[in-house]
């Protein structure tokens, strides 16, 4: 059964990534070894669409853009490490969508075919804050060991204030299930116009910046 998505949702520009490990393990017919990681790929992960998930994938299709600029990422040979802890905030569920798309992965991961292919340990969490307020993730190529220094600033996401005060309101009737039909529609699409705001934002200069990462 397809799953029919909003037509927004399906239009979001995809992200691009050789995978040499599928390649040298015969999964591609044609050999090219490249395959798409959409946005929907990341709502079927995470099992919803929503700002956080968002974030987590502007995050990595800025870096991968970032660190290869005309070249098609590897996945696999990028290491990430998520400035926070685990279970603070939105800190894991946005790890989670960068381990799907670059490959990298906690102690749990992949321990690869010999000396190749390591995903293991690839996504690190470390607890210390470069600045307040500002969620930090930084994307290393293995390769060349150039590294870029995503900040997120959740709380400038524009988004107009007297929608996201109904957004929140709506949220408890809906799951305290004291909303009618009428409004559950009408929190589903405040949720959804704020995802969309962010997926197509004309500008990200204010709540999303790259910085090169100097060691």
């Amino acid at each position: 059964m397809n799953t029919e998505f909003r037509d927004f949702l399906k239009e979001v520009r995809p992200i691009r990534l050789s995978e040499p490990l599928a390649e040298t393990l015969g999964a591609f017919k044609n050999g090219t070894g490249v395959l798409e990681y959409t946005f929907t790929d990341a709502v079927k992960m995470a099992g919803h669409a929503c700002p956080t998930v968002t974030a987590a994938y502007l995050c990595c299709q800025k870096a991968l853009e970032a660190l290869y600029l005309d070249l098609v990422p590897v996945r696999g040979d990028i290491a990430v490490t998520v400035y926070g802890e685990p279970d603070e905030g939105v800190y894991g569920v946005m790890a989670q969508v960068f381990s799907f798309i670059t490959g990298a992965a906690l102690a749990t991961g992949f321990r690869g075919l010999g000396h190749k292919f390591k995903r293991k340990d690839m996504l690190q969490f470390n607890p210390e804050k470069i600045e307040p307020q500002v969620m930090c993730f930084e994307f290393r190529r293995l390769d060349t060991g150039r590294a870029v220094l995503v900040k997120f600033y959740p709380r400038q996401v524009p988004f107009p204030e007297d929608k996201g005060q109904r957004m929140g309101d709506l949220m408890q009737a809906v799951l305290w299930e004291a909303a009618d039909e009428a409004e559950k529609q009408e929190f589903q699409d405040l949720w959804m116009e704020k995802v969309r705001s962010m997926l197509y934002a004309s500008s990200t200069d204010s709540w999303l910046k790259i910085e090169e990462r100097r060691d």
